[in-house]
């Protein structure tokens, strides 16, 4: 609207003028050209009435050149703007109600502290991108953790790299990146999956969110998408000076992330993700992990880790006329693991597992996609069926807890009363070979802009 006003005033002062003085030609060329700028730019406005106008003296930068694939709507942002700053982020409050008040299994918390119900607000993310060029991007993302770092919460960058989108099959990568393994870990915002929590599978065989420093290669060649990155290896042993846990019997993996935070890069690891994106809404590929986590620790008595690790796994994502399927196998071995052990002063059934598996199926279907087609709204019921263990074998001198040896059951619904908000509630179902398990009761809200 002020543009219009400001081309009315032009206008009417351009006749005044001329009607005073006829004599100042040059003048009148050059208020004749700034009408016809003027113009140009109106017209543009109204052909595009949603997209803001370039400031002056900027140009739009060229679409990408390489498809940003691996992140999920929010995290991605940076790539859809012509030029600057891009801003979005996501949260979600976790609501936990357990079936008795003493967890048995560390999935429900530490099995010797009474559990109650509880309130979180579990993630508080920003992200920050930066345009700099057609082919040079920074991304970012800052998360807070449980709220409060004072208690239970922390606050972390989760990825913080440059990109260079050199050609579609091929751009590079480096910084703090997110490890490109699973179907969770790089799209991991509340409205892309279902479920108020992750899946444990994703949690503890696949340690989300993992992110770690390093740089590699990604891009698409015709229906393939892949990426490779060399990054910091997990570490193994735990570090009090540093919060390191390491490994555990009971939750594979999680703890064995360095995120980014000065991390040891005596070993690096290498991981190499493919991906068939050839049918429109499905996905199927896998990656392989491979690297060494003893990151030069030692045992006490000063033998230093070799603890060589592999994991690779497969998936699977589609959708196809309001139904939608996940499904996801994995599988890692690592060596050393008595030297492990050793460090972190494990014995009998606490063993690290030198051997994990697992993978979960997961049915959804949008029931309004039968009941109301026209409908922007979505309410899906779904199921996820996940069987796995953190100890499926353990060295010799050691045994195993037939308490890791694992089952969950999540039933419930994901409603979307716009795509970028979701509303969940679900129930779980955990059992073992143990006969232990806490059973519990869900709901969240999340959001993505």
């Amino acid at each position: 609207m002020k543009k219009w006003f400001l081309c009315l005033a032009i206008i009417l002062g351009i006749s005044r003028t001329l009607k005073a003085d006829d004599a100042d030609a040059a003048w009148k060329k050059q208020m004749e050209n700034k009408i016809d700028a003027l113009t140009q730019e109106l017209e543009k406005a109204k052909l595009s009435p949603s997209e803001t106008a370039p400031s002056e003296g900027t140009t739009p930068l060229a679409p990408l050149s390489v498809s940003p694939y691996s992140f999920g709507p929010a995290a991605g942002k940076v790539y859809s703007v012509d030029k600057g700053i891009s801003i979005g982020g996501y949260g979600e409050l976790i609501y936990e109600n357990f079936t008795h008040s003493h967890a048995d299994s560390a999935l429900a918390g530490d099995e010797t502290q009474p559990r109650s119900a509880e309130l979180n607000l579990a993630r508080w993310v920003m992200y920050l991108g930066y345009r700099f060029t057609d082919k040079i991007f920074f991304n970012s993302e800052l998360e807070i953790e449980a709220a409060n770092s004072s208690k239970s919460g922390e606050a972390e960058a989760e990825f913080a790299y440059l990109d260079f989108a050199l050609s579609k099959p091929f751009g590079l990568r480096v910084g703090e990146l997110l490890a490109p393994v699973g179907l969770t870990n790089e799209y991991h915002e509340p409205t892309v999956f279902h479920g108020v929590l992750r899946p444990d599978v994703e949690s503890y065989l696949i340690p989300t969110t993992w992110h770690e420093n390093g740089a590699g290669y990604y891009g698409q060649f015709g229906p393939f998408a892949y990426r490779g990155y060399v990054m910091a290896g997990l570490r193994a042993a735990s570090d009090e000076n540093m919060g390191q846990d390491g490994f555990q019997a009971d939750i594979g993996l999680q703890e064995g992330r360095q995120e980014g935070s000065r991390s040891r890069a005596h070993d690096l690891a290498y991981v190499q993700r493919l991906d068939y994106i050839g049918i429109p809404g499905w996905l199927f590929g896998g990656s392989v992990f491979t690297g060494n986590a003893g990151q030069g620790d030692m045992t006490p008595s000063a033998v230093r880790i070799d603890a060589p690790l592999t994991l690779w796994e497969t998936h699977l994502r589609g959708e196809y006329k309001g139904w939608e399927m996940r499904a996801l196998y994995t599988q890692t071995t690592i060596g050393g693991v008595g030297e492990i052990n050793q460090a972190n002063g494990f014995t009998g059934n606490q063993s690290v597992g030198q051997y994990l598996w697992g993978g979960y199926v997961e049915v959804a279907y949008n029931i309004l996609d039968l009941l109301a087609p026209a409908s922007k709204q979505y309410v899906s019921p779904f199921f996820r069926y996940e069987r796995y263990n953190t100890q499926g074998t353990v060295p010799e001198g050691y045994s195993s807890d037939p308490a890791n040896d694992r089952r969950v059951y999540t039933m419930g619904v994901s409603y979307k009363p716009i795509p970028r908000v979701v509303l969940k509630a679900d129930y779980q179902v955990r059992n073992s070979h143990g006969g232990g398990g806490v059973n519990q009761f869900n709901l969240g809200t999340g959001y993505e802009f």
